[in-house]
């Protein structure tokens, strides 16, 4: 057999058959073709999806800013007198780095960042001169950190140590979101996708129309890694004003502007001028007043603070800044305290709560607290308010939990304010006020006798003083010298003649159980006992007994008095029976001027007759300037006449008793009332006198008064 080519067809037939095939051949090649093409403008259409309508997400992000707007705080005002300045606020700045430049070692792709910055864009790729350039920059970081510490005076040691408890502590954020981040990876990988041409027409769909989702391999960048962290805080102006002049020298840091509330007196005055701190509750920086002048006077005190804009890239570091709006300052509160004299009658009562106050006389208890007042009689107006004991003002700004739980749990309590909220029973000081009741209510005469044997009825009970410590009585006395003597047997005659209703209602015409008006916030008011409604039937009040009466009458039974309220009284009784409302503000002051606040109208009190005026000065100033007084011995001077009363209030449960001393000086010219109370201090005149008179002494020195020859006062003229 032999090879040979196949015989070629030219017939009809063959020749239609080649063409059939050679078309059906044309159109397979036309559907691959629409199909590639199809293919095609799909990934051209996603293409220029992505280009023009995703783009924002994907290559903008790399240009994008972040904006954020920050307070610029304003300063709260000063609370001073015209020698002392006693509440202000100080600027204090605080040095803040950037999370990627305390890192170590330096995040990768940040240092490479920063490593172009520093190569000319045409070499940016060069390897040689990147590694060149990255250890340039951890160069130039090194020695931010060293100028840092020569300036602040912090060994770098410290602040190294700072720099690696911020990393650890972002390092701790970051793994605790990557771990969380990888188990909801894991949970989408382990989904079972849809069988059949539904699950992989799904699969394709998500594919094309969903963009590019996070490699489940990339780790999340926490905001921590991407934000300032403070490192110094409350650095000196010279230091915040180098970091801000050459940011080339500082690229990582900024410095965060704040105030902080300062009290260059320190104790002096604490009560009075309270505490400032941040408001919690509202989740602001703002502070608001807690207590004294700074609560309130916090609406004229607070500043208003101001708004910065900040731009940051997308990789947390500022880029720009830019104030919006500047702060306003606070207005100053200028008070009425002479700040000399407030400093004295504090260092007295601290001498007395050390026991060291009673050098001649017997020994008295060692009182847990006390306070002073030293009032204006006609203007009201308070130039000492002192308490004791007294807290560190500073300290309470920013208080460690070992100084607060100290403070707290100290059983003198320092924390409380007795000049305004301690309500204790007066004692024999409120006898002012019975003898007032007395000669307005009844029609005894001040000058007739009445015989005091030591106690009224038995002698167990209702007994004067002296009687329960030397066994005798006073003998015959007058209204005088029932105040000179403090006698309770006096007055346990006129409250038997009178009642009580005439007690409890001239109580309540001198402003006992009732706030005094002062601009201190929290006053207390007290308590006046209510005769007619204990004495209903099913009253709120315990039922009223004869004993309550006498009680009442020497300021015990169940009256309680603050020493505000008590300084009010001797003040009304000092300017002729004018009710006056204590203040410590004289004015406010701004940049646009000062606000003088005008004194409160006086009340005078209904009823009240200047014979009764006179007779009680008669006898307030023999309590201190007459042999048989109670105050002659540890009272009197001779430099200024000085009138007022002793008082012993018995407390019961065998404590000792609140010492009291209250009076006016000059006597013969009254200018200011004065209070001088101990907290169990014992008797009135042996212990709270002599701080009654060194307080005057002090009112010498400060010249508040001005001592003439004999005992002539005359009081200084402004």
């Amino acid at each position: 057999m032999q090879n040979r080519l196949l015989p070629t067809y030219t017939s009809q037939s063959s020749g239609n058959a080649g063409s059939n095939q050679q078309i059906g051949w044309n159109h397979r090649l036309l559907a691959v073709f629409v199909i590639f093409a199809v293919c095609f403008i799909a990934i051209a259409i996603r293409l220029a999806y992505i280009q023009i309508q995703l783009r924002e997400n994907y290559v903008d992000t790399f240009n994008t800013t972040r904006v954020e707007f920050e307070s610029i705080p304003g300063r709260d005002g000063r609370i001073l007198t015209d020698q002392a300045v006693f509440a202000t606020d100080v600027a204090r700045y605080d040095v803040e780095v950037h999370y990627r430049w305390l890192e170590e070692p330096a995040d990768r792709n940040w240092l490479t960042q920063k490593a172009r910055g520093e190569i000319p864009g045409t070499q940016r790729r060069t390897e040689e001169l990147l590694e060149t350039a990255r250890q340039t920059v951890l160069n130039k970081r090194s020695e931010m950190w060293r100028r840092l510490s020569i300036m602040s005076e912090v060994p770098e040691t410290h602040l190294q140590s700072r720099r690696a408890g911020i990393q650890t502590r972002v390092e701790k954020i970051a793994a605790s979101v990557n771990r969380r981040h990888k188990a909801r990876e894991v949970s989408k990988a382990e989904t079972v996708a849809k069988p059949g041409l539904t699950g992989m027409f799904e699969q394709a769909k998500q594919a094309i129309t969903s963009p590019p989702q996070r490699l489940s391999l990339a780790p999340i960048i926490v905001k921590e890694e991407l934000a300032y962290h403070p490192i110094a805080s409350n650095v000196s102006l010279e230091v915040a004003a180098e970091i801000r002049a050459h940011p080339e020298l500082y690229p990582g840091l900024r410095v965060k502007d704040s105030t902080a509330r300062l009290y260059p007196k320190s104790t002096l005055a604490a009560h009075l001028i309270g505490t400032r701190s941040r408001d919690v509750e509202a989740d602001s920086l703002d502070r608001v007043g807690r207590s004294g002048i700074e609560r309130s006077y916090d609406g004229h005190l607070r500043g208003i603070d101001g708004q910065r804009q900040l731009t940051f890239d997308r990789r947390g570091e500022i880029i720009s800044t830019k104030v919006l709006r500047e702060p306003l300052s606070g207005r100053d509160v200028v008070l009425t305290i002479e700040s000399d004299l407030q400093k004295s009658a504090e260092l007295l009562l601290d001498e007395a709560l050390a026991g060291q106050s009673n050098s001649n006389e017997k020994p008295s208890p060692t009182p847990p607290g006390g306070c002073i007042l030293v009032m204006d009689a006609h203007s009201g107006d308070i130039l000492t308010i002192a308490n004791a004991p007294r807290f560190d003002l500073n300290l309470m700004v920013r208080p460690s939990g070992d100084t607060w739980n100290s403070t707290v749990n100290d059983p003198r309590h320092p924390l409380f304010p007795r000049a305004t909220q301690m309500t204790v029973p007066p004692g024999s000081v409120f006898k002012v006020l019975s003898a007032a009741a007395m000669l307005e209510a009844t029609d005894v005469d001040p000058l007739s006798h009445r015989f005091c044997q030591g106690y009224l009825d038995r002698p167990d009970r209702h007994r004067c003083y002296i009687f329960r410590h030397f066994g005798v009585g006073h003998g015959n006395v007058t209204l005088r010298s029932a105040l000179a003597q403090s006698c309770n047997v006096y007055f346990f005659q006129a409250a038997r003649l009178m009642g009580p209703e005439p007690l409890a209602d001239w109580a309540t015409r001198f402003g006992f159980g009732q706030p005094t008006g002062i601009d201190l916030p929290f006053e207390r008011r007290g308590n006046v006992p209510n005769p007619r409604q204990s004495k209903q039937a099913g009253g709120s009040q315990p039922r009223w007994y004869a004993g309550d009466t006498l009680g009442l009458a020497i300021g015990q039974s169940r009256l309680t008095v603050t020493p505000l309220q008590v300084a009010t009284m001797m003040a009304a009784v000092a300017n002729g029976g004018y009710l006056v409302t204590p203040r410590v503000t004289e004015s406010v002051r701004s940049e646009r001027g000062k606000y003088k606040w005008a004194a409160r109208p006086r009340r005078r009190i209904a009823g009240l007759s200047q014979q009764t005026i006179s007779e009680i000065q008669h006898g307030l100033f023999s309590a201190v300037n007459d042999p048989a007084g109670t105050g002659y011995k540890t009272v009197r001077l001779d430099e200024v006449s000085i009138a007022g009363k002793t008082g012993t209030a018995e407390v019961g449960g065998n404590k000792p008793d609140h010492a009291w001393f209250s009076g006016y000086v000059p006597a013969d010219r009254p200018r200011f009332a004065f209070v001088v109370m101990l907290e169990h201090g014992g008797s009135g005149g042996s212990a709270a006198g002599p701080l009654a008179r060194k307080l005057v002494q002090s009112m010498i020195r400060t010249g508040l008064l001005v001592p003439s020859e004999g005992t002539v006062s005359q009081v200084r003229v402004d």
